[in-house]
């Protein structure tokens, strides 16, 4: 599970992907409006969300208890690319905006390389994007019991220079992740909040 918000580095984007995080509208624009993940990074990053890794022989399995997603990654090359996505959820709907991804060992380290995204939301806060065109590279390291990621994004398009994103877990005594069971949702109480907040002034 999530520990503490992570970090981030400085996020400088060209003009194109400027145009797009000005374009957001959070209360229209969130995936996650219709259960849908907006990038492999907005799943790592979900506060109280049990994730489950397993090692097997030639294929790393991830579940993710948000949207009830599960990630099947081939162990090998760039060769192991597809057009189809990686994740998808237990209905049964897949999801480019996860990307198409392979994995490799690199000393103690577990990286994941993923591509052909659909264009999707690495912030959802503040709308800064991911493209079609857009690499990430995930690198994940268990230290003293917890688990490291180091995810970096990049894209000559959207980026002057590569985003970093860095997040810590902390390890659970559950065996599995729990049922989400996604519903379309809506952020109604948030402009109702607002709209008692201004009345109240």
């Amino acid at each position: 599970m999530l520990s503490g918000p992570g970090t981030e580095s400085e996020i400088r984007l060209t003009v194109a992907g400027d145009q797009i995080r000005s374009d957001y509208d959070l209360l229209v624009d969130d995936p996650s409006l219709y259960c849908t993940p907006a990038s492999v990074s907005r799943i790592w990053a979900n506060p109280n969300s049990r994730i489950k890794i397993q090692e097997q022989q030639d294929s790393i399995a991830i579940s993710y208890e948000l949207f009830d997603l599960r990630r099947y990654i081939p162990i090998g090359n760039a060769s192991l690319l597809t057009s189809q996505p990686s994740t998808s959820n237990l209905a049964g709907t897949y999801f480019q905006e996860m990307g198409s991804s392979f994995a490799r060992y690199e000393g103690g380290k577990l990286i994941i390389e993923s591509r052909n995204h659909a264009p999707g939301y690495i912030r959802t806060s503040r709308g800064i994007p991911q493209g079609a065109d857009t690499v990430a590279i995930e690198e994940l390291l268990v230290e003293d019991d917890r688990l490291h990621i180091t995810h970096t994004y990049s894209d000559d398009e959207l980026y002057e220079q590569p985003l970093v994103l860095e997040y810590f877990f902390r390890r659970l005594d559950a065996e599995d992740v729990d049922i989400y069971e996604c519903t379309d949702a809506n952020y109604d109480w948030f402009l109702e909040l607002n709209d008692n907040n201004s009345e109240s002034k």
